[in-house]
């Protein structure tokens, strides 16, 4: 209802300066706010006409180029995009957000090494910018350069002790970097801040794994596909696991719960048959396989795979 309502409000307002603009052609703030109300009516082409037709009239306005950018990244043309972020910027070289929105494309676009020149460029306009400190961030853990990663995300965290996405990579990159103990402060943290992650508590699962806390990394994988019930490799990491440890019947309930839950996931059935195999329990692995090539619509797992390992198995018999 109040959804309806706010459509209502914003059709009220674009004909309303709509009737401005015509009476008074020259009224470019009417133009101007007929173009935002466009934007929020979702008639992005409307706005873009509204946009470029000022820009005629006012090419030395950076704030111009800068919106109609936002509506051609908005709609995936990032070449024309770039080329509006990299006027407004001309025009206004100090300017936080259109800075901001040009090395955001770089990023997108995957030109990495022009985003972090646009990220260091907006810290230099504002040392206080927690959003330029995260991407560098990320963008230094994909290039596998924690120490700088670290730092970026570090000064992220000054300024938003929130942000459980910073405190997710900055648990990546200390894990990286050996550092297990301040790791899982960080993955701990992400829980705190976001409890329904289930990626934190699948990097947490994997690091008790690697300590050998093994009773801890269990329970973080059961909280995984908990939180995320179409996880495969979660599924299949946890299963490995209980039945290195010789625990085959838990392992068999944890499938046969989900396969409950979700029954459309046959990839879960080729799970279940290489645990019964490992069980001694050769029958029952051929049904579960036979099951899974019954679903095939759902089997993400390669067809081909399930059938061969089904032939294997049924040659053993």
């Amino acid at each position: 209802m109040e959804e309806i309502e706010e459509i209502e409000k914003i059709k009220e307002k674009i004909t309303l300066l709509k009737n401005t603009v015509e009476q008074n052609p020259g009224d470019y703030n009417a133009k101007k706010n007929l173009a935002f109300a466009y934007i929020d009516a979702c008639e992005d082409n409307n706005a873009l006409e509204i946009f470029e037709n000022l820009i005629n009239i006012f090419p030395q306005d950076g704030e111009l180029y800068y919106n109609s950018g936002m509506i051609y990244e908005k709609q995936k043309d990032y070449e024309k995009a770039l080329e509006l972020y990299q006027k407004a910027v001309e025009l206004s070289p100090m300017d936080e957000d259109f800075n901001y929105s040009l090395a955001f494309l770089y990023d997108q676009m995957g030109e990495v090494d022009k985003a972090i020149s646009g990220y260091r460029h907006v810290l230099k306009i504002n040392i206080n910018d927690a959003n330029s400190h995260f991407n560098l961030g990320v963008l230094y853990s994909r290039q596998n350069k924690s120490k700088e990663a670290i730092i970026c995300l570090e000064n992220a965290l000054k300024l938003d002790k929130e942000d459980s996405y910073a405190w997710f990579y900055l648990a990546y990159e200390y894990n990286r970097t050996g550092d297990k103990t301040k790791a899982e402060i960080c993955y701990n943290r992400v829980i705190e801040i976001n409890p329904e992650y289930s990626w934190a508590y699948y990097n947490l699962a994997c690091l008790y794994k690697d300590c050998g806390d093994i009773s801890k990394a269990i329970n973080c994988l059961k909280k995984t596909v908990e939180l995320n019930p179409g996880d495969i490799e979660a599924y299949k990491n946890l299963t490995k696991m209980l039945i290195e440890n010789d625990m085959f019947q838990e392992a068999i309930d944890e499938i046969l719960e989900a396969l409950d839950e979700n029954p459309d996931m046959a990839d879960l059935h080729y799970i279940l048959a290489k645990i019964y195999e490992e069980d001694g329990q050769d029958d029952e692995a051929i049904l579960e396989l036979k099951q899974a090539l019954m679903d095939k619509g759902n089997l993400k797992i390669p067809a081909e795979k399930v059938k061969q390992e089904l032939n294997r198995i049924t040659a053993k018999n």
